[in-house]
């Protein structure tokens, strides 16, 4: 499965989390299973409704309802998976071409997925392959690639868990990402949707609030070059949170935790805000958020 990366930013740290579900979405004007899309497209929430119930049959190894949901939902990849894992290799791999036409890029977890295991072995395998390779290719010429390799030094300094991060070493590392950042994007290097998006990731790091202010503004520049950028969505929320959060203030989505007593908390949420709110900003429910800190305390 492809569990779109739920960035958790707290305090330098990250985790990852499926989307969130909000409320319950009707069947009456979806797209049914992997066929042609019905009239209407489901609104955010019912999407998020829809990947929360495929998600649910996925644990529960209901294949079939499994791929029909996320695929209503439009995740076509993770509906390849439940194709897959329910011995559907044919209607899988028409998923995949999809996903591929999509511009899916990411060859490593391709390679590495274990759901898709049993497709591996199949003629249609390298073809879905060099596609994603060829996507990769492409993408790498539209952005820009300081950038890029800022945002990747940023997020492989955070790929242990947050209590064994040398953060005397990281910061100063951060420190200079974040100025190196700021040159790029005076000099006009930031053009497309990702390149502020790489941007603000790295100033999500900051250490005050100018700065966690700044990750804001870039996510918004990414959103306001591309509204449908899920990523950008969730850093602008997360990032206002975060803004929050230091001023010991409660925050609005409910993205932000604080290690408390050796334990992962949620940081106090504004009550007023609704899960309608956080689906529009890509965030997960509340009630998801609050199993969110079980989640990391059980690592």
């Amino acid at each position: 499965m492809r569990r779109y990366l739920w960035i958790a930013l707290v305090l330098g740290a990250c985790a990852a989390n499926p989307p969130a579900a909000v409320a319950p979405a009707s069947s009456a004007a979806q797209p049914s299973g992997d066929g042609p899309a019905a009239l209407a497209s489901p609104t955010a929430a019912e999407r998020a409704a829809l990947r929360r119930e495929g998600l649910a049959a996925y644990e529960q190894q209901a294949w079939a309802t499994c791929a029909d949901l996320l695929a209503r939902a439009g995740d076509w990849y993770d509906a390849a998976c439940c194709r897959a894992r329910g011995g559907e290799p044919d209607l899988a791999f028409a998923l995949l071409e999809r996903v591929m036409a999509d511009g899916f890029r990411d060859v490593a977890h391709l390679d590495r997925d274990p759901d898709l295991a049993s497709l591996r072995a199949d003629p249609r395998w390298s073809t879905a392959v060099a596609a994603a390779s060829a996507n990769h290719q492409a993408y790498l010429a539209t952005v820009e690639p300081e950038l890029l390799a800022l945002y990747q030094a940023d997020q492989a300094d955070r790929a242990r868990p947050y209590d064994q991060i040398d953060w005397k070493t990281v910061g100063p590392r951060d420190a200079e990402r974040r100025r190196r950042v700021d040159e790029l994007v005076a000099a006009g290097r930031a053009r497309v949707a990702d390149d502020y998006y790489h941007a603000a990731m790295v100033y999500q790091h900051g250490e005050n609030v100018a700065e966690i202010r700044r990750a804001r503004e870039l996510a918004l520049a990414a959103v306001k070059l591309e509204d449908g950028h899920a990523r950008a969505r969730w850093l602008a929320a997360a990032a206002l949170d975060r803004e929050l959060m230091y001023q010991d203030q409660p925050q609005k989505y409910g993205t932000q935790y604080k290690r408390l007593d050796g334990r992962w908390v949620l940081w106090k949420v504004d009550p007023s805000t609704t899960d309608a709110e956080r689906a529009a900003w890509g965030v997960p429910s509340l009630a998801e958020a609050e199993a969110q800190a079980t989640a990391m305390n059980a690592r």
